[in-house]
Parts: C-alpha cells; structure tokens; sequence
C-alpha cells in the first residue's frame, strides 16, 4: 500500500470553519484502503475547541490518520511547514516518496490524490512538484502547456512535493514569511533538474475564493500588501541580483507598479535590508523563472472556469 502524507497548517478560525470538511474529502479520496494509505498532520497554531479536535481525530481508520498537533510558533508559513516536516511527517515510520501540503479550506474531489500522485509516478522521477486546479477561480491562472502539463510555478493551496526533492531543497525558504514561498519553491525545482506540473483536471474546491468569499475571515489589506512586497523584493533578490543590468530592470517593475503604495514599497525594501542575510542568491537561473510585473512571474491565460 501507497503511504502518502499530508501536511496541513490552520488558523483557528479555519479549523473551526473548514478543517471537518477538509479531512473527510481526504479520507474518501479514491483509493485510499486499497491503493493508498494517508496520514494527515494537521497543525493548528492558535487556540481550537477541544470538541473540533476529538471529532477530527475520530475520522481516523486504518488507512486514513488524522493527528491533530498543536504548536506555539510565530514565524512565517513556509517555517511552519518545514517544522512540520521536520518534526512529524520525516519521522513517520512507514515509509514513503511524496507527501502533499495543503490549505485547510480545500475541498477535494474525490480522484485528486490518485492524479496527483500517478502524475508523480509517471514522470519517472522528473516532477518535484504536482498541483491540483482550484475551484472556482484558479489563484491564479497560469499559462501551462496542456501536453507536457509544464507550469511556471505551482501554487501551494494543494500540491504534491517529492520527498527527495524537498529535503535536498532544505524545505521552504524561511526568509519568506509569507505569499510567493510557493514561487521560490517552484523554480527551485526547475534549478534542481525537475518539473512543476499542473493537472487541470485534478480540481479542488477553495472555499475561501470567488463566491465562498463571505466565509473567509481576510487578512487586512495593508498587512497582504506588505508581504506581497516584501517577498517579491526577496525573489527579485535571490534569482536576479547576480546581474546588475537584469536586477536594475526588475526592480523598475517594482517601483513602477501602481498597486502598492509608495511607503509600503519603502517599508518592505527596508526589511529587505535586514534579511538578506538569509537569503540564498543564485548565480544561475532557467529560462522559465522570470517576473514579468509587480506580482506577476508566469504567463496568464482566461481562467479554466
């Protein structure tokens, strides 16, 4: 039997709205006691209702586990998912060679795990990240090529890592704290010789998007601005700065972008400033790692829906 994984990190309002629904999509995924095994690491890092855990953890079977961890833990997404790594999923007994993170208010339908991971298998080994399609608007809708289900990047709502590939990677980039981990993630893959692939047909409904928007408790609209700005100044650091003339172009698109107002572009250069430290700067890139605008690092097509 398959054993797969399954990295999920909440909130306490998104536990409480959408963590149920979630857990249960995953355990009547197609295959699973037959073909496949999961085991679901759901990490909550705020205060939940004893209730919710024990009605979560009494979804588990024999071949579908649901371990409820809690953690007291500021720091950034992508930190938080590389300690659930590191902690619980790598030191599973069982064994296995690809595991999913995803978000706490996904939705799958029923033959996601089995695309997603024959997509895997089938690569003979070249995909290091397979994502699945979010349902009702894609976030967002990237340019792929519908053969080869080549994409530029792989968002991070729901994806399928390889294992391998993740821990030669060292896990998310910790100096993002959070928005465009996935991006970095995604072309580091390139750079490693792998592919990022998206199956189109492998749909999940994202309840915080489109017409669920009245369910999701949004983040403030400076705070996402901030962080949006910082971590494109991170990527645009990392992959770019090794050439002075390209790195000049790209933050031109920076400057010049309309969206983001001026002193949260000088906040978020200065905070550049202070964790560059951390940052891995690559000397080489790959053709298919680029910003082409504030935010924007891949082609966009009409969305799928």
């Amino acid at each position: 039997m398959i054993h797969i994984p399954v990295q999920i990190l909440s909130n306490a309002i998104e536990f409480e709205r959408y963590i149920e629904d979630c857990v249960l999509a995953l355990r009547q995924q197609n295959g699973v006691g037959k073909q496949y095994k999961l085991t679901a690491n759901i990490v909550v890092y705020e205060p939940v209702q004893p209730a919710t855990i024990a009605r979560v953890k009494a979804l588990s079977s024999d071949h579908f586990i649901a371990n409820v961890i809690s953690i007291d833990r500021n720091c950034g997404y992508g930190e938080k998912q590389n300690l659930i790594w590191k902690e619980y999923t790598k030191k599973l007994v069982e064994p296995f060679d690809a595991f999913i993170t995803m978000n706490p208010d996904m939705i799958l339908m029923p033959d996601v795990l089995d695309k997603l991971y024959s997509t895997f298998i089938s690569s003979a080994g070249r995909a290091n990240i397979v994502e699945a399609r979010q349902f009702p608007i894609e976030n967002p809708p990237r340019a792929f090529d519908r053969e080869t289900l080549e994409v530029n990047w792989c968002s991070g709502a729901c994806i399928l890592i390889s294992a391998a590939f993740f821990e030669r990677a060292k896990g998310f980039d910790e100096a993002i704290y959070l928005y465009c981990e996935d991006v970095d993630l995604s072309w580091r893959a390139w750079l490693d010789g792998g592919l990022c692939l998206y199956r189109h047909d492998a749909v999940v409904a994202h309840m915080t998007r489109g017409i669920f928007e009245a369910r999701y408790n949004s983040h403030s609209v400076a705070t996402h601005e901030f962080n949006m700005a910082l971590s494109h100044l991170i990527l645009t650091w990392k992959y770019f700065s090794a050439n002075e003339a390209v790195h000049e172009a790209k933050m031109k698109l920076f400057w010049d972008n309309q969206w983001i107002a001026r002193h949260t572009k000088e906040a978020a250069l200065a905070q550049l400033e202070a964790v560059k430290p951390k940052i891995e700067r690559f000397a080489k890139t790959h053709p298919r790692i680029d910003i082409l605008d504030f935010g924007l690092y891949s082609d966009m097509r009409p969305n799928l829906i």
